[in-house]
């Protein structure tokens, strides 16, 4: 097998590891395993107080229905508590638990460490090599059939709207908190 076959085979084992790694539930040292869905909800109420339900669904990407029955679940697990605000008896907010903060705390230490070992490695290789990689991100992006608006794609430039860059954005995938 040549270098290069070896190299698309590893990418597609290492998209495949992460694929599967989003759907395996982990502890981040609570009693229960959390999900990728799990954790982006909780991470999102972390980030944007007092945050409806409304508002976690335009910023998740999911439907108000998705919302209403991960909220219940970790409502149950203990992660998180509804609440109204004082005169609005419509709006469902909620806020996280204190197990909620410990497992958005933990998610935080594991992306860490994955960072940090990525970030090791990078630093390790000289310039080139990394517009090299670059490169081939760029192609693997470019190959893939996302809409021309998808932020996780095209990412977020701040001097393209001085309004918008002062407003908290995921991480993940940019969206405005």
């Amino acid at each position: 097998m040549s270098k290069q076959s070896d190299l698309i085979k590893k990418l597609y084992q290492t998209l495949n590891l992460m694929v599967c790694e989003s759907k395996i539930p982990k502890n981040y040292g609570t009693a229960d395993g959390l999900t990728a869905a799990d954790i982006d909800f909780l991470k999102c109420i972390q980030r944007k107080k007092h945050a409806k339900a409304s508002d976690i669904s335009s910023f998740l990407g999911v439907t108000n229905g998705a919302v209403t029955q991960l909220a219940k679940k970790l409502e149950r697990k203990g992660y998180l508590e509804p609440y109204r605000i004082p005169g609005n008896n419509k709006e469902k907010y909620y806020r996280l638990t204190c197990c909620g903060e410990t497992a958005c705390e933990g998610f935080d230490t594991h992306y860490s460490k994955i960072i940090t070992n990525i970030q090791s490695y990078i630093d390790s290789l000289d310039s080139e090599t990394v517009d090299q990689i670059a490169g081939l991100f760029d192609v693997i992006s470019d190959s893939l059939a996302i809409e021309a608006h998808c932020s996780v794609k095209h990412g977020f430039n701040p001097s393209d709207c001085q309004q918008e860059a002062e407003k908290m954005r995921c991480e993940k995938c940019q969206k405005i908190y």
